[in-house]
């Protein structure tokens, strides 16, 4: 018994020991920065002068903005527009590259380009290559006869054109999550499958999906958040917000807000706004989740 216990004591001392640099680097980088910026949503706050406690006048200020709740839209663009492709792309991908298609080594490489590269230069290589006069796609678009317009300087095609560029960056990640789970699932109910005649599509959807339905779950939450977040650095990289503000998300508006008329005060009611939307979609999402899985 108290060898046992030594036991896990010693466990629960190397875990703590592994865990305690990733809680230390959360706490720095993520919560305490979180708590800053809400309590800062209560002040007015210009970086120089002294902070200036205003109580709700930020907030009553978000509700008579215009601005913000275009962002808000633009954010729930990406939002909308990413999730669903990247999480079916990804798990498509994952599935050929377990199952050892013709030409998976090839899949292997370019989905892992995305990791060695920074988004700075993926923003600058997307933007070359939607160049509506020497970039490749529209190239290829005139080879058949069709001019296309400049795709990040146009209002109906700039937020889908960013979102296949974040599409792009965050395939990696899901589809490794996506071969961790694949390699999870017990080989019995594909032996099951055959011997009912299940074909491929069958097997894929009745028998492979449902068991990483967990995963799907964990994938989703992530990228509505990165979908939420990074289309700050994206937007802003690429078109700047533009045109006309028609590819301004929320975080890139907040990021105008502290840095360019440096109101820091309703910079972090926005990013407050920001932090609502992404936890009440993944509340509802596990919910929805949950309700449909019994």
């Amino acid at each position: 018994m108290k060898t046992r216990t030594r036991y896990s004591k010693l466990d629960a001392l190397t875990a703590w020991s592994f865990l305690t640099p990733a809680l230390v680097l959360f706490i720095l980088f993520i919560v305490i920065p979180t708590v800053a910026g809400i309590v800062l949503s209560f002040f007015s706050w210009n970086f120089f002068n002294e902070p200036k406690f205003v109580g709700l006048n930020n907030f009553a200020k978000l509700f008579d903005d215009p601005s913000a709740w275009s962002s808000l839209g633009v954010t729930m663009e990406f939002i909308v527009l990413g999730v669903v492709p990247t999480t079916i792309i990804g798990f498509m991908l994952a599935v050929l590259i377990s199952a050892n298609m013709p030409a998976v080594g090839v899949i292997r490489v370019l989905y892992f380009i995305p990791v060695v590269l920074s988004v700075a230069v993926s923003g600058v290589l997307w933007v070359f290559l939607y160049d509506p006069r020497q970039g490749p796609i529209a190239a290829a678009f005139r080879a058949f006869g069709i001019q296309i317009p400049n795709l990040l300087q146009t209002q109906s095609t700039a937020v889908p054109a960013l979102v296949v560029m974040m599409v792009w960056l965050a395939l990696p990640i899901v589809i490794i999550l996506y071969l961790a789970a694949l390699q999870r699932v017990p080989d019995d109910i594909y032996a099951a499958a055959a011997l009912d005649g299940a074909g491929a599509w069958r097997t894929l959807w009745s028998m492979t999906w449902p068991n990483v339905l967990p995963t799907t779950l964990i994938v989703a939450v992530l990228q509505v958040i990165n979908f939420a977040s990074s289309s700050l650095d994206v937007s802003l990289i690429m078109t700047n917000g533009g045109p006309l503000n028609a590819s301004r998300s929320l975080g890139l508006y907040s990021y105008q807000e502290a840095f360019t008329h440096q109101d820091v005060g309703y910079a972090s009611v926005l990013s407050v706004l920001q932090l609502v939307v992404i936890v009440a979609i993944v509340v509802v999402g596990r919910v929805v989740t949950s309700r449909s899985s019994k």
